[in-house]
């Protein structure tokens, strides 16, 4: 067994039984040394990535129980306008960018179940074109680029390498602060990548009743506290992401035990920000969720629309949203706090 096949991300996408491959890209450096880890995988050449990623009549929930992986490349739309349902953390200047599409975890509340039509993981292995183009849209100017929201690079570091690439470019390009946003508690490669001030840790945390129940294959709250010290302490940026809250039963104990533990388990004076909002998603995910996960509880709530976003309505979120702030604020300043709400 390889080291790759024994650490805790490989057990956790070992179920990679089939590998896609652009023809273009067959024999590649990037392609090989992504396959080589996967010696049992069945590795198949295709034309194009979106011939096995966008076939139509899909199982989401299906694909997800028994993922394939897929390498291709992107020529077009390799940077975005920061979406609305996203913070942005005061920066008027907000883009993402998606080296890779999908995710090994499966949350419930997650939008990816409504925004792809399959559970199959895409990487796009001509990362410099990605580079480039965010060079061009920066021109200079200070940007803020979010690059993990369409998948967990952290959780597939070992395999792609890719966190350690945008470091470099970071290093290179200090008008541009990145975002790795995480939930991942394998985070040792961050040993290696020197603290920068335009690199941040986005360390998503949730309530160890809704974490077991709504997110399956992540890392515990213990494990994820274990590994946002540990980059606390190396000196790099740690932002945390109490994102989304969820409206559970006990919510007030529930929430209050919740930020209790992680600022017993974090330090305080180290924590760039916080960022929080309540469950918010499109209409058209939520449709797609429904229909993919109709026994899904996070899915199935009646939720109001308002301002374009399927939420809790107004009374619900101004509840929760007082709740968690008052709870944060005894440990971090008003002005390191960021919420969204519409």
């Amino acid at each position: 067994m390889t080291e790759s096949e024994g650490s805790p991300q490989a057990r956790l996408y070992s179920h990679f039984s089939h590998i896609y491959v652009e023809k273009n890209l067959a024999g590649s450096k990037r392609a090989e040394n992504i396959i080589n880890k996967f010696p049992k995988a069945n590795v198949i050449e295709i034309n194009h990535y979106k011939d096995i990623f966008n076939r139509k009549n899909q199982s989401f929930s299906a694909q997800k129980a028994s993922q394939s992986l897929i390498l291709g490349e992107k020529h077009a739309d390799l940077v975005y306008k920061g979406a609305p349902f996203c913070q942005d953390f005061g920066n008027s200047e907000f883009y993402y960018t998606s080296l890779v599409m999908g995710c090994v975890y499966d949350c419930e509340y997650c939008y990816l179940r409504g925004m792809y039509p399959g559970g199959n993981m895409v990487a796009f292995l001509n990362a410099e074109d990605f580079l480039d183009e965010v060079k061009k849209v920066s021109c200079g100017k200070k940007i803020f680029l979010c690059i993990s929201y369409d998948t967990d690079l952290a959780a597939m570091e070992s395999v792609f390498g890719f966190c350690a690439l945008w470091h470099s470019f970071a290093e290179k390009n200090r008008n541009i602060t990145i975002e790795l946003r995480t939930k991942c508690a394998e985070l040792g490669f961050l040993k290696k990548l020197r603290p920068l001030e335009n690199y941040i840790i986005a360390l998503t945390l949730s309530p160890e009743k809704n974490a077991v129940r709504y997110e399956k294959k992540v890392p515990s709250l213990e494990k994820r506290l274990e590994a946002g010290r540990m980059a606390a302490e190396l000196g790099h940026p740690l932002r945390l992401s109490f994102d989304p809250m969820l409206k559970t039963d006990n919510f007030d104990e529930t929430y209050k035990d919740f930020i209790q533990k992680c600022f017993s388990s974090l330090p305080a004076n180290k924590i760039k920000d916080i960022g929080f909002g309540a469950f918010r998603i499109s209409p058209s995910y939520l449709k797609a969720m429904r229909k993919n996960y109709p026994s899904s509880a996070i899915a199935l709530y009646p939720y109001e629309l308002q301002d374009g976003a399927y939420s809790y309505d107004k009374t619900e979120r101004d509840y929760m949203t007082s709740k968690l702030m008052k709870y944060i604020e005894k440990y971090i300043n008003n002005d390191k706090i960021y919420l969204w709400d519409t």
